[in-house]
């Protein structure tokens, strides 16, 4: 009898289906690893995160990530957050505070002075012997969308506190209605399927095809100007998707908050209601100028709700209109017990001698003078202080001063200086030259520029930072700007030497590699300028300003006028340079001067004009440029050019020989060309 053979049991359905679903979810799954490994193996994208792994320190220190806003932004167009170095494992007597939020936050125009610098030095005034550390996770450009990833980030990194000023970026911000950085108001969750896909490298080669095709057309960062098309009306419907993103990212924020265990301290945003007027829309212009007409007359409270009332109406929407801040003080009152909310604008209305914020707290719209940012850190750090009281930590010091904490910081004459030239120069730009009362804030700012200058003491200012600097001798920021202001005053050896001190302490800014580079070359240290700006190239390839000063270095051209260029020089390659300059950035004048000035020495006077026209039509004050253009256009015989460029130079040098020959040699042939001939 033939054995009989047992059949083998048949697999059951649900096992049939388990392989068939591990098989459609595994194979992908493999394949989008290889794939993953392969783009990271040949060197393609970048980290995501906010803060990576620093190559310099051990135990796992971290320092920024230049190109987190990547995710959020074209890298041209992308801001870099503040230098920041910070140990995974904070010491036992240290109180670790993170502060989120936009340029505002971060301290535009000037971080040195900012927001969170003071608030450390406020702490730490009030609680002697305690250490504070305050982070700076503020970045300019940015709003809630990106805000959310880096406190989901920080809540991995043992904070105490976390400071919440947000708000004004978020019309005009990545995704809002009103951006220019890429596609507007997509649905919520594809956004962020999106953000969560461009942390692998696979997505970040995937969104470069439609990133190309949407706004990174190789503009650099203009500032606020760019968004001059982009006027919306209070009553747009696109608003409302601004309004409801902000609520949801507002309240992941606090979740991820509770979930970390840490207290935070947020706050409505405030805006210059009093010396701000609207950059757009005739209906907010009218409010305003209603504002002011009630306040004239003594009617504080009316006047208030006007000027509100025109922030609400302003089409160019770069402040946080009622909606969004009352979203904010919802959200911050109905939160659970590890929030505390201020109205951080009535606070500072209160605080203003009219009543009404404006040009004692704010420089423009919505960036602080320094008195403004002691004001809004004090209220943040008595709401920190209250919290630590309260666990024990009960505070045994005085609350400083502003004049107190400006000598902490080393806030001097020639500081205040700098920072007031740099407000005024922006606002001579588009929007804020479009203001109702622009002449007037203009006006103003150039007084006290001028008194400043006036009362300025070296000596007085070089004592306060070397004072400051006994009290943190390892504080970058003092070393920075000691630094610079020594070498504005022509002391550039002492300078550079500053400089060094401040790259120690922060090896990976490109912005020092750049400065020092820029310095060296003043004091005519031409090779070391070379290594110096090639190493602020190599961490930031697209910085028109460093190739610029590199060509420099490069062919060893003096700063002064009359000295002679380094003999040794390499003008061929300094052109190609000055070249990668004017490409990375077309408006970079200087750029096109130098181009202009290598191709007279080449010969190539067409093209030198050219370059010299270029560079006058984009910073008509540029130093022999407009002298240089001259030259060139009488060269080519283009007289009627060259008359309106020699009587401007004879407005502004009535004295200059040279220039009253070319006057009276251009005006003779053109009566010659208009006689008639025989």
């Amino acid at each position: 009898m033939e054995p009989q053979l047992s059949e083998k049991p048949k697999p059951s359905p649900v096992r049939i289906w388990l392989l068939r679903l591990a098989l459609m979810l595994g194979v992908p799954a493999l394949l989008l690893g290889v794939a993953e490994g392969a783009f990271r193996l040949a060197g393609y994208g970048h980290p995501t995160s906010f803060f990576v792994a620093s190559t310099h320190h051990e135990n796992g220190a971290l320092i920024e990530n230049a190109k987190f806003a990547w995710s959020f932004l074209p890298p041209t167009l992308a801001r870099a957050s503040q230098p920041t170095l910070l140990r995974r494992e904070k010491a036992s007597s240290t109180t670790r505070v993170f502060m989120f939020g936009e340029s505002a936050a971060e301290g535009d125009p000037e971080p040195a002075f900012g927001m969170p610098r003071l608030l450390e030095v406020l702490l730490e005034g009030r609680f002697p012997g305690r250490d504070f550390e305050v982070i700076n996770a503020a970045v300019t450009a940015i709003n809630s969308h990106a805000i959310l990833q880096i406190a989901r980030e920080c809540a991995g990194l043992d904070g105490d506190f976390w400071v919440l000023y947000i708000g004004h970026n978020e019309v005009m911000g990545p995704f809002g209605a009103g951006t220019v950085f890429g596609r507007k108001t997509p649905p919520l969750n594809t956004l962020r399927l999106g953000l969560s896909l461009k942390q692998l490298r696979l997505g970040q080669w995937v969104a470069s095809f439609s990133d190309s095709a949407e706004n990174t057309d190789g503009r650099q960062w203009k500032g606020m100007g760019m968004f001059l098309d982009q006027q919306l009306r209070a009553d747009d419907p696109q608003l409302k998707w601004v309004y409801d993103s902000y609520r949801k990212n507002l309240s992941d924020i606090l979740a991820e908050s509770r979930q970390a265990g840490v207290h935070v301290v947020m706050s409505t945003v405030a805006s210059n209601l009093r010396d701000s007027a609207p950059f757009a829309g005739s209906d907010a212009v009218e409010q305003f100028q209603r504002a002011r007409s009630l306040e004239a007359k003594g009617k504080t409270g009316e006047a208030h709700s006007h000027y509100v009332r025109a922030l609400d109406l302003d089409a160019l929407r770069f402040r946080a209109d009622s909606k969004l801040n009352a979203i904010t003080q919802a959200l911050g009152q109905t939160g659970s017990g590890n929030v505390t909310f201020i109205d951080v604008q009535a606070a500072l209305d209160a605080e203003s001698p009219s009543g009404i914020a404006g040009r004692e707290t704010f420089y423009e719209h919505v960036h602080f003078t320094f008195e403004g940012n002691y004001r809004l850190a004090k209220l943040f750090a008595e709401r920190i202080a209250s919290r630590l009281a309260s666990g024990g930590d009960k505070p045994s010091g005085p609350w400083l001063t502003s004049g107190e904490c400006a000598g902490h910081l080393a806030y001097t004459d020639w500081d205040r200086g700098v920072v007031l030239a740099s407000v005024i120069r922006r606002l001579q730009q588009p929007p804020f030259n479009h203001r109702l009362n622009n002449d007037e804030a203009l006006g103003q700012l150039r007084d006290e520029a001028q008194r400043v200058t006036k009362r300025l003491d070296f000596t007085v200012a070089l004592a306060t930072y070397d004072k400051a600097l006994k009290a943190r001798p390892n504080d970058w920021r003092l070393l920075q700007r000691r630094g610079l202001m020594l070498s504005s005053f022509g002391r550039h050896d002492e300078g550079v030497a500053s400089l060094k001190r401040a790259i120690g302490q922060t090896w990976w800014s490109r912005i020092l590699h750049y400065q020092l580079g820029a310095m060296q070359n003043k004091a005519g240290q031409y090779g070391d300028a070379s290594a110096s700006l090639s190493r602020a190239l190599a961490l930031q390839p697209d910085f028109p300003e460093a190739s610029t000063q590199l060509a420099r270095a490069r062919a060893g051209i003096p700063y002064r006028l009359g000295e002679k260029a380094m003999d040794a020089g390499d003008a061929t390659g300094a052109l190609g340079y000055f070249i990668k300059s004017a490409q990375l950035d077309d408006t970079f004048a200087e750029a096109h001067f130098q181009i202009g000035a290598r191709r007279v020495e080449s010969g190539l006077i067409a093209s030198a004009t050219a370059s010299f026209e270029r560079a006058v039509a984009l910073k008509p004050d540029l130093p022999q440029a407009r002298f240089n253009l001259v030259t060139g256009l009488l060269k080519l015989e283009r007289y009627s050019d060259a008359l309106r460029h020699i009587e401007a130079l004879a407005t502004k040098n009535p004295r200059d020989i040279q220039v009253q020959r070319y006057l009276e040699f251009v005006r003779a042939k053109l009566r010659e060309a208009a006689e008639p001939q025989r």
